[in-house]
């Protein structure tokens, strides 16, 4: 419907706004129901924990308070965008009636009149200049009413789609409405635009365009460097439901009778064929055979349907930091990739990228990786004045799966050297204050070495890059990184086997926290940057190497100065 001019002239706010306020209420009462549910079983001892209540109808009870928890977390959401979509359309309202008060104010009375429909009528008694006059103060006045009724159609599908108000038709026309705009983007990505051309040609549509592209295709925009966070965020959880949805709600009992099956053949001496088999090896009879072999490919999906699940439960309600968690991508073939962010990097006041290293995949994406992206923004924000930091566990590339067997290959971090790139162009592009904010790249172990092959061959758009037990980042000296070496930082705890491997091999380069022998200019010319401490926290050396965001270590205080621009603070 069309905003009339007697209507946006008139028009109150403040109402909108408290509905708006209201909202954002309902997402606060149910992300603490969400958060008070989840302690039911976030912890092994508690009610409903794994060491306190034992056997089938304990799973089916977690089972079914990890779904109202996730439930809650999605509607939780879907208040918070309602509420913010409402304070953006009172914000568009206001300018667009700003705009037509400076209009009507402006007129020249002795040249046009505004009629109560909001035409302009010029007096053409006083000369037939004013006809063009008066059209050009139409055109004003019309151009405030088509921004307050985008705003409204805009408001209209956020609520639809959010408050799932919408009819079926009603979405269905909102999806067709953004058809050419969805094979446009298409278009876009499979010519290979850069991430600012894709967040540029994002900002330009309407927010029924962009709502509908969301709605009728999510995987066009789930993964796109450029497409905003909370773009990116609502897509992927889309596609997160709608995939572990496709696995069968009878899998957990379908596992178990088959796992019975098998139990009764083999009590009843059916296993085996009676014949033997070669070199004394007994053979399975078919029947065992095939049931066993349904029942591995049926224990695939459950540890494929478990690893997804777990990255739902991870990404529900808000981080100790009471910030918003974002999924900007997730990919469950083999291994695993993820993107998740402890924050809005598109607002926070600073944002640091994480670089998981070896033996990175799903699990400890939704896990210990998780875990340390937001104790790094935990650590952040108990710095003074550092203001908001958003950390970004970015695993996107196939990351070694053995420090012996893989790690020393380069391959994967050629590889993974494109998609940081593009990732961390991305950020930039949909920045609030790309210029105002403190952006760092941070790695630990062979995520240094992804980070150095990205930056030294395509260049980051970061403002600084941080090494944490690094084995090398394949260049000589921090200057060929494409940031200034002051901008460089890098740690390595004492005792750290990660030393051994570095030093030992070279293969990926000369450690970057040592201040010794550099390849390219002799001994004493190091690395370039600074070094600050870390502490070992253990005797071990492979545990020295995961310590660096124990409790205690002063690892963590370095790297949050780094973070909040305070990297001249380090020790």
């Amino acid at each position: 419907m069309a905003i009339t001019y007697g209507l946006l002239l008139e028009a109150d706010f403040t109402a909108l706004e408290s509905v708006g306020e209201a909202w954002m209420d309902l997402y606060g009462n149910l992300d603490d129901q969400a958060a008070t549910i989840g302690e039911l079983k976030a912890k092994d001892v508690a009610a409903f924990g794994v060491n306190h209540w034992e056997g089938r109808n304990a799973d089916t009870a977690r089972e079914q308070v990890r779904d109202i928890v996730v439930d809650l977390d999605e509607r939780a959401a879907a208040a918070r965008r309602v509420s913010v979509s409402i304070a953006d359309a009172v914000e568009e309202f206001r300018a667009a009636q700003s705009d037509l008060n400076e209009a009507v104010a402006e007129v020249d009375r002795e040249r046009a009149t505004v009629t109560d429909a909001g035409a302009v009528v010029p007096d053409t008694s006083r000369g037939t200049d004013n006809i063009s006059y008066a059209q050009g103060m139409s055109t004003r006045i019309n151009a405030a009413l088509d921004r307050a009724t985008e705003a409204d159609e805009g408001l209209k599908a956020a609520i639809g789609v959010w408050a799932e108000t919408f009819s079926a038709s009603e979405r269905s026309a909102l999806i067709q409405g953004a058809a050419d705009e969805a094979e446009e983007l298409q278009e876009l990505i499979d010519s290979g635009a850069s991430p600012q051309a894709i967040n540029d040609w994002w900002s330009g549509l309407d927010e029924a365009e962009r709502l509908g592209i969301l709605e009728g295709n999510p995987g066009l925009i789930a993964d796109v460097d450029g497409i905003p966070t909370e773009d990116r965020d609502a897509a992927n959880r889309d596609l997160l439901e709608a995939e572990i949805d496709r696995f069968s709600p009878t899998l957990d009992a379908d596992i178990a009778d088959l796992e019975a099956q098998l139990e009764e053949l083999d009590a009843a001496g059916d296993r085996f064929d009676e014949g033997g088999g070669n070199l004394g090896v007994p053979h399975e009879t078919s029947e065992y055979r095939e049931l066993r072999e349904q029942l591995e490919a049926l224990e695939v999906e459950r540890d494929d349907r478990d690893s997804l699940e777990k990255l739902q439960d991870a990404i529900s309600g808000q981080a100790r930091t009471d910030q918003e968690y974002f999924l900007l991508g997730y990919d469950s073939a083999e291994d695993g990739k993820a993107i998740v962010s402890v924050g809005n990097p598109d607002t926070a006041d600073n944002t640091a990228v994480y670089v998981p290293g070896t033996g990175g995949d799903l699990d400890g994406a939704s896990g210990g990786d998780l875990q340390r992206a937001e104790t790094m923004a935990w650590d952040a924000a108990a710095v003074p004045g550092g203001g908001e930091t958003a950390v970004v566990m970015w695993l996107d590339y196939d990351a070694p799966d053995d420090a012996f067997l893989n790690a020393p290959s380069s391959s994967y971090a050629e590889d993974a050297s494109e998609p940081l790139t593009s990732f961390m162009g991305g950020l930039e592009a949909t920045n609030h204050d790309p210029e105002g904010t403190t952006t760092t790249v941070m790695g630990h172990s062979y995520g240094t070495t992804v980070i150095g092959e990205a930056a030294s061959e395509n260049g980051l758009a970061t403002d600084q890059i941080v090494a944490v037990a690094s084995p090398g980042m394949t260049v000589d000296h921090a200057s060929e990184l494409n940031i200034d070496p002051d901008d460089f930082y890098a740690t390595t705890a004492p005792g750290d086997a990660i030393h051994a491997a570095a030093e030992s091999s070279l293969i990926h380069g000369p450690d970057p926290s040592d201040t010794g022998l550099n390849l390219s200019d002799g001994p004493g010319s190091g690395f370039g940057g600074t070094s600050f401490e870390s502490d070992s926290m253990s005797w071990n050396p492979m545990e020295i190497h995961s310590n660096y965001w124990e409790d205690g270590n002063s690892a963590r205080d370095n790297m949050a100065k780094i973070f909040t621009g305070n990297g001249d603070e380090v020790r």
